[in-house]
Order: structure tokens, then sequence, then C-alpha cells
């Protein structure tokens, strides 16, 4: 599933190309899976682009006249980059359009198992819809007062399982929550009690030592996965230490342990992680 940073590599990614006038749209006999809610809010034909934003993993692109589309990418979502017709399979919604120095350009949602979502939304709508979602692990709000805060308020948790919870960690997904704990030096399984103000601190600092690695390699590719506005795989893999890791990256000698917490693969380091 793209977490944050594969979310915020094709945001810049399409940044580039913004501002994108909107000439002709196109869907696949599939896109009421995709486009909620299922009857349109207003036609995106003739609306211009103008920026693109984030919010956890949700791609906000910003238009003229109060105009927003929300994008999530679900398990397989992404969009294409193109100066020609995508033909890709899977592309379920198409946009033809004018970009910079009346330039054609092709953008493209493609999604193969379509559990992404696309609103078209008022800014009102938008807005209310963007509140649903907690504080964004990438942003400087993202502190340690803040997860020691939250675990205070919810005890009882297991701290890689809450970390999941987009109500307070926007952005965060299994292979971060897991990396984070691993770091933090903090068992998955732990209660969100027991996390001292220190080790909360600890979370947030590791947390952007994630977040960056990744987001510099292009994101995180595993096995039929993300891909960006290119069709290009992120090469993220590379800087995980216990995530569908054989033997931890930090102490470089434990085999890693994988449990399942809430139905998701858990990975951790039964040495570096108490």
């Amino acid at each position: 599933m793209p977490e944050l940073p594969e979310v915020e590599t094709i945001r810049a990614q399409i940044e580039k190309k913004t501002p994108l006038t909107i000439l002709k749209a196109e869907y696949s006999t599939f896109h009421n899976s995709i486009l909620k809610p299922k009857s349109k809010h207003f036609d995106p034909v003739g609306a211009t682009i103008s920026d693109i934003k984030r919010k956890g993993k949700l791609l906000i692109f910003l238009c003229d006249d109060d105009k927003y589309f929300l994008s999530h990418l679900g398990m397989s979502g992404s969009w294409r980059i193109s100066n020609n017709k995508i033909t890709e399979k899977h592309t379920h919604i198409q946009f033809e359009t004018i970009g910079k120095n009346n330039k054609r350009i092709f953008l493209g949602y493609v999604d193969p198992r379509r559990f992404g979502n696309l609103y078209f939304y008022h800014e009102e709508e938008a807005l209310t819809f963007m509140d649903g979602l907690g504080i964004d692990i990438g942003t400087d709000e993202f502190t340690g007062e803040y997860v020691h805060s939250v675990f205070k308020k919810y005890p009882n948790k297991m701290v890689k399982a809450f970390l999941l919870d987009q109500k307070y960690f926007a952005g965060c997904g299994n292979y971060i929550a897991s990396e984070i704990c691993a770091r933090a030096g903090i068992r998955p399984t732990r209660r969100t009690g027991k996390i001292t103000k220190k080790e909360a601190q600890l979370i947030s600092e590791v947390t952007n030592i994630v977040l960056d690695q990744s987001i510099e390699s292009n994101g995180m590719t595993f096995s039929g996965g993300y891909s960006d506005t290119e069709g290009k795989v992120g090469e993220g893999v590379k800087n995980l230490v216990v995530f569908y890791q054989k033997v931890c990256g930090l102490c470089n000698k434990t085999p890693v342990k994988k449990i399942i917490l809430k139905t998701r693969g858990t990975y951790y380091c039964p040495f570096c992680q108490k």
C-alpha cells in the first residue's frame, strides 16, 4: 500500500507540471468503484489544477473555483504523467490537460485492485473530509509531546497497531510503523501507556529518519506494488532494518521475528526492541 513517502513522491512529481487545465476526462467501465460518491459533485472538465498538496496518504489537488480533487491510492493506486494518451492496463480515470507553454499532458489514475478513491469536492466538503485525518507524521506538529499525549489518552493500545490509526497518525502505514518501532527500540506489542516521554520523543525523531530515507529513495516498492508517475519503482527497500528482513539491520546479528497484529504482518528484533 502506498504510504506517506510514496504519496509524497507522486505529489512532488505532479506538482512540477502544474498548472494543468483539464480539457477532457475519460473513465473506464469500472470507475464508479473509485469515484466517490458515484454521482460527481461537478464536472472536472474546464477546471485548472493550480497546485497539489498532501495530508497523510491523501493527495489534494487544488483547483480554481474552490474545487478539490481528493485522491486516496488504496492498495495499488498511482498516477501517471505522459505526453501521450495513457494506454496502461487498469487506467480508470484519465485527464487530458494543457500545461505550461501550452504543452499537452495526460494525467491518469492507474489502480489494478481498485481500492483507491477519488472525490470531487467543493472547498467546504474537502476541508471537512481532511479534518477526519490526524496529525501528519511528516510535519513539525508530529512531536514527542503529541505522541505521548495520544498514547496517554489511549493507554491500552499496542504501539505498532495504534500507529496505523489515521485519525491520529496520518500517513503512517505498515512498513513505516514496524520501522519506527525498530529504530525507537520498542516492541510492537508494548502498550501505549507504558511508553515514557523520552521514548515518545524518540518515536518522533526516528519517524523523520524513516520518512526522509524512503522519500529520498523515491518511495518503497515490494513485489507487484507501488510505482511513481513514470511507472518507476521505489528503491527504499535498501533502508529497511526489520520489515521483510531476515536479520536485524541495527544489530546485524539477530533473526527478525514476524507476528500478526490486527491482521497485519509485523516485524521486530527480539534483541534491539524491548
